[in-house]
């Protein structure tokens, strides 16, 4: 990991992490609204989509952990140059204008991302030939 000298409540910079559920539920919200009246114009428009606030890297590693039971062996890198301490979407116009919010937690992303790889050791592996046309 990457620093533990940002002035955060654990030194470990801190960033927004979302469910890739939550992600395709906001991007299919996104998509309907283009059939609205605001869009009929050719207006454009762009909506954050994250949680509105973050988790640090020891979050993330404690959080693994504990929603695993397995324990994760890391070290502490220097931090880099130019990274920030914190980095978070606002989500407050994707609410508004999209009814959209984040619902899943970080224990939630983690149990998921750990049940899949469990499912798929070897990452995504061709099973099924995707044909897409037009």
């Amino acid at each position: 990991m990457w620093g533990d000298d940002y002035p955060t409540r654990d030194g470990t910079g801190i960033r927004d992490y979302i469910h890739v559920v939550d992600l395709v539920k906001g991007h299919i919200k996104a998509l309907a609204a283009l059939d609205g009246e605001q869009f009929a114009t050719g207006n454009c428009k762009a909506y954050n989509l994250g949680a509105g606030m973050g988790y640090s890297v020891l979050d993330v590693i404690n959080t693994f952990e504990k929603v695993t039971g397995r324990a994760i062996n890391y070290k502490i890198a220097p931090s880099r140059a130019g990274d920030l301490a914190e980095f978070f979407a606002n989500p407050a116009l994707a609410l508004a204008e999209l009814n959209w919010q984040a619902e899943k937690n970080l224990d939630d992303m983690l149990i998921d991302a750990w049940r899949w790889q469990n499912n798929n050791p070897a990452g995504y592996e061709s099973k099924v030939d995707i044909i897409v046309s037009r």
